[in-house]
């Protein structure tokens, strides 16, 4: 599954140099010093590379959702007889339509900095963000994600495409404690946003979720770890006993 996953990279890879033309002046990404994503890096704790990392995911998940009614219908799919949370191997471990519009927004995301008008993101990911046009990047994200760690996305209220939906998606905060998280609200049009005293228009916008959110607004992707008793995926152990204060990763925002 591993060879799918970076053929499918390189492939949408080479695709996406070809989109250069949708990033105008006004869209170009601002300089962030890439951080090393190795496990020895002093730069974050593990928990902060996680939860940043789940903050992504939920976000390029997001990104895709809006962009490809494809991966609309295997969400809508894997989310029926009541199921409100998916394995992310199940979304990006096989050739999807997901998979690829995952791969090509993590390209944009991480090579770019922001396409088209979401100047609104997460922190930046431990790997940096690349303006060199390197696809590494996405591939450490993507094997972290897969072949590392055991990551579900869960949808408090399943997902509803009519009208001038908004999405928001947002983390597991990592800790046992909070019961909220920074999230990302993505409108249909942008809508205006003040970036270090410059007025841009953005389709995304950053806000607090917490129980009172989930219950205010549709269409909620969270990314969160799962503990399993077995090795899940390429070997990976998802017992998760470093976190053992987080006694369950579904007690948030559930």
């Amino acid at each position: 599954m591993k060879k799918i996953v970076f053929t499918l990279l390189l492939l949408v890879f080479v695709l996406s140099c070809q989109k250069e033309t949708l990033q105008t002046e006004a869209e170009t990404a601002t300089e962030i010093t890439p951080k090393s994503f190795s496990s020895t890096a002093d730069q974050y704790s593990q928990r902060e590379i996680l939860e940043i990392n789940l903050q992504w995911t939920a976000y390029i998940a997001g990104s895709v959702l809006r962009n490809s009614p494809e991966a609309q219908n295997e969400v809508a799919a894997l989310l029926q007889n009541g199921n409100n949370s998916i394995k992310l191997h199940e979304l990006l471990d096989n050739n999807t339509a997901f998979a690829n519009k995952f791969i090509e927004r993590t390209n944009w995301y991480l090579l770019i900095g922001w396409p088209n008008h979401d100047k609104t993101r997460p922190n930046p990911p431990p790997q940096g963000i690349d303006g060199g046009g390197h696809s590494s990047l996405t591939g450490l994200f993507i094997n972290y994600l897969l072949y590392e760690n055991c990551i579900e996305l869960y949808f408090p209220k399943s997902m509803n495409y009519t009208g001038n939906y908004t999405i928001t998606t947002t983390g597991h905060p990592m800790n046992a404690t909070d019961n909220f998280n920074e999230g990302i609200i993505r409108h249909y049009t942008p809508l205006t946003v003040n970036t270090n005293g410059t007025l841009l228009f953005s389709t995304t916008h950053q806000v607090t979720v917490n129980d009172a959110y989930v219950q205010n607004y549709d269409n909620i992707i969270i990314a969160r770890p799962y503990r399993t008793l077995h090795s899940e995926i390429e070997g990976t152990d998802c017992f998760y006993s470093q976190y053992d204060d987080i006694s369950d990763f579904t007690d948030f925002l559930d």
